[in-house]
C-alpha cells in the first residue's frame, strides 16, 4: 500500500507578464500522507489556487519534482494524467461547476460512467451516494432550483462518488453563508474522515483552517507550516 501520496521537491512556479518574470511559488517542499486532511490559507494572490491546480495536475509547467502516487507528473501525457485525476482526484470547487443541463443524479453519476462505463452500475453508485448525503428527494431536480447548501452537497458527492485518492477543495465556503458554510464544511469533514480519505484544502475562514490535521500558510512565495 502506498502511503505517501504526494511528494514534491524544490518546487517552483513563475508568470511571465511580457517580459517580467513574476514568480509565485519558491522551493517549494511538500508531502502528503494517506489519510492527511491538510489547510492552507494566505492573502489573496499569494498561490494558493496555483498550488492547487499544480497539485490537481491542472497545470505541469512548474520547475522541480511533483510525485503523486510515485508516478513523476512531469513524465506523463495528458491522457495518463487525465485518467489520474478522474480516478484518483476528486475537485470541489466554491462556485459548484455543475452542468446545468444535467439533473442532480446524472451530475452526480457521470465522473463514475466515465471511468467505468458501466451505466447501470454507476447509476446505482450515485444513488447511493445522494441517499446517504440526504438528497434522495433532490435526485431528478433540475440543479439551478437548489438553495446553495443543496448545490454544494451535490458537487461534493460528485467529487467522492469514484472513492479517489485524495480531494481537492478551494475556498468551497466562499460562495455560501455563515450558517449554510458551517453545516456544509463539517458534514464533509464527517464524510472524509469516515471514509479515511486524504483532503487538502485552501481556506480564509481561521476557524475552518483549524479543523484539518496539519496546518499551512503560502507566504512570500514560501510554503510554510505552522502546525
Amino acid at each position: 500500500m502506498i502511503k505517501e501520496i504526494i511528494k514534491i521537491n524544490n518546487l517552483s512556479k513563475k508568470f511571465y507578464d511580457g517580459n517580467n518574470q513574476i514568480s509565485i511559488l519558491k522551493d517549494v517542499n511538500f508531502s502528503i500522507a494517506k489519510g492527511d486532511i491538510i489547510s492552507i490559507s494566505g492573502p489573496s494572490g499569494s498561490g494558493k489556487s496555483t498550488f492547487l491546480n499544480i497539485l490537481g495536475l491542472l497545470d505541469s509547467y512548474f520547475e522541480g519534482e511533483y510525485q503523486f502516487l510515485n508516478r513523476n507528473i512531469k513524465s506523463l501525457n495528458i491522457k495518463d494524467k487525465n485518467s489520474i485525476r478522474n480516478q484518483s482526484i476528486g475537485f470541489v470547487h466554491q462556485f459548484f461547476h455543475l452542468i446545468p443541463e444535467l439533473n442532480v443524479l446524472e451530475n452526480v453519476l457521470l465522473p463514475h460512467l466515465i471511468n467505468h462505463d458501466k451505466y447501470k452500475t454507476s447509476l446505482d453508485t450515485a444513488k447511493e451516494i445522494l441517499i446517504n448525503f440526504n438528497l434522495r428527494d433532490r435526485m431528478h431536480a433540475n440543479t439551478n432550483i437548489l438553495s446553495g447548501g443543496e448545490q454544494q452537497r451535490v458537487a461534493i458527492a460528485r467529487a467522492l462518488i469514484n472513492n479517489p485518492e485524495m480531494i481537492i477543495a478551494d475556498e468551497m465556503t466562499g460562495n455560501l453563508d455563515k450558517k449554510t458554510a458551517d453545516s456544509v464544511f463539517d458534514f464533509f469533514l464527517e464524510k472524509i474522515k469516515h471514509n479515511k480519505q486524504t483532503l487538502i484544502y485552501v481556506t480564509h475562514n481561521n476557524h475552518y483552517a483549524k479543523k484539518a490535521n496539519n496546518l499551512y500558510q503560502i507566504s512570500q512565495q514560501q510554503l510554510i507550516r505552522y502546525q
